[in-house]
């Protein structure tokens, strides 16, 4: 079968679970005999097409690097005014040279993935081709999905947020593109649509979506393996360093966890726009490490020494795959009781669930675990063996292909 994939980032330039998946997805269906073509959108600093814009982190080094039937497309300059036109209503050159690589590839299936920055344009140009497209998080349908606020209006309205006093400007366009046709999810497209979690599914149903299948995330990791939980009592924290991901919180919890395991540390691995306050608030806190982004195999050094692994959102997460990551290495994992999370952890079997924004519940249970060697070991265990039962990647291709076919049909 031929499959093109299109994204609004090219997984060499990008760190992001989409991005990951995509990598990850692409190894899979190659090696079940699939043949696999990339259209990507770039940006002016990228690098020509089938090179990689890498930055440490990303699948720098990998196979993806300069893929066969990789094709990159640039927006070209323009002023406010003409951007606003392509993204909102149509861009023509995007719409030629994708069109015309379709046509060329002649693919079986188009999987489509993020499609937030021309909608329109990227659904034009692929109208007469079997379309399947995963939606990855919230945003698709609910502009206010990455509130962070205490008193959350995430999964509301736009009128909600406007009560709620967190109205931007990014927010009232994106309603108003949500608004215009659904264009973000437009079923007169789209032959089928895959939910990463049975959260995200049901909340497309409930829009009137009928065609939605529940397809888990596919995470391969090469350098993973099931150790014991270590004697070291360090938290780990792997994703970006933003406000909607709940970081601020999990210092504040660490704060308190610290005062009665002084021995604890929490290590940060990544990046993000939030860094220099997230770095000022943990000025007091030596036992707190900033480590950037990793390769993946320091990466699989990191999750080994961790006692357990926390995912603390504020936003409506989907199915991160850093819970895939943590369980594949045998760590125990905390997260918010929000999205799709309670799908990844069976709270007291593989992890714990905290509520959102509850700063003393995810203390109390990190230190359960910090104080606990054994109980992190058999959360982490447990949680090692579910993975393999739940998401081997021939059952994740069993089920993409299901989908596949029944879109084709």
């Amino acid at each position: 079968m031929k499959i093109v994939m299109v994204n609004d980032n090219d997984p060499d330039a990008v760190v992001g679970g989409t991005e990951h998946y995509i990598a990850d997805l692409t190894q899979a269906l190659e090696t079940d005999g699939h043949e696999v073509y990339w259209f990507v959108l770039g940006d002016d600093s990228s690098a020509d097409i089938g090179g990689s814009a890498t930055r440490p982190g990303s699948l720098k080094g990998s196979a993806y690097r300069r893929r066969p039937g990789k094709h990159v497309f640039r927006p070209g300059q323009a002023n406010r005014s003409v951007s606003i036109i392509r993204r909102a209503v149509f861009y023509p050159a995007l719409n030629r040279e994708l069109g015309a690589y379709v046509a060329r590839v002649r693919p079986d299936v188009v999987h489509l993935h993020n499609n937030y920055r021309y909608p329109f344009t990227i659904l034009a140009a692929t109208r007469g081709c079997r379309v399947v497209q995963t939606v990855h998080d919230y945003c698709a349908i609910y502009p206010t999905a990455y509130c962070s606020r205490q008193d959350s209006c995430a999964g509301r309205s736009v009128f909600a947020a406007l009560r709620h006093g967190c109205l931007t400007w990014k927010l009232l366009a994106t309603e108003a593109c949500l608004l215009y046709g659904r264009r973000f999810l437009d079923r007169r497209f789209v032959d089928a649509f895959i939910a990463p979690s049975r959260d995200l599914a049901t909340h497309l149903e409930r829009m009137g979506h009928t065609r939605v299948a529940h397809v888990p995330n596919l995470r391969l990791l090469a350098h993973a393996e099931p150790t014991p939980a270590p004697k070291g009592q360090v938290v780990l924290y792997v994703g970006g360093l933003v406000e909607h991901k709940g970081v601020a919180m999990l210092l504040a919890a660490f704060a308190r966890v610290v005062s009665e395991a002084p021995q604890a540390s929490l290590w940060l691995v990544g990046d993000g726009l939030a860094i220099d306050d997230l770095k000022a608030s943990a000025a007091g806190l030596c036992q707190v490490r900033f480590l950037g982004w990793r390769s993946p195999e320091e990466l699989a050094r990191i999750y080994r020494q961790a006692r357990a692994v926390v995912i603390p959102s504020l936003w409506m997460e989907n199915a991160p795959l850093v819970a895939i990551e943590a369980s594949a290495h045998g760590r125990a994992v905390v997260a918010s009781r929000v999205g799709g999370l309670p799908e990844l952890v069976d709270d007291g079997r593989t992890g714990f669930l905290f509520d959102r924004g509850d700063s003393d519940g995810l203390a109390e249970r990190l230190h359960l675990l910090l104080t606990n060697q054994a109980l992190a070991g058999k959360l982490g265990a447990a949680g090692h063996e579910r993975l393999g039962e739940l998401r081997s990647p021939a059952k994740h291709l069993e089920r993409l292909m299901a989908v596949y076919d029944k879109a084709r049909r």
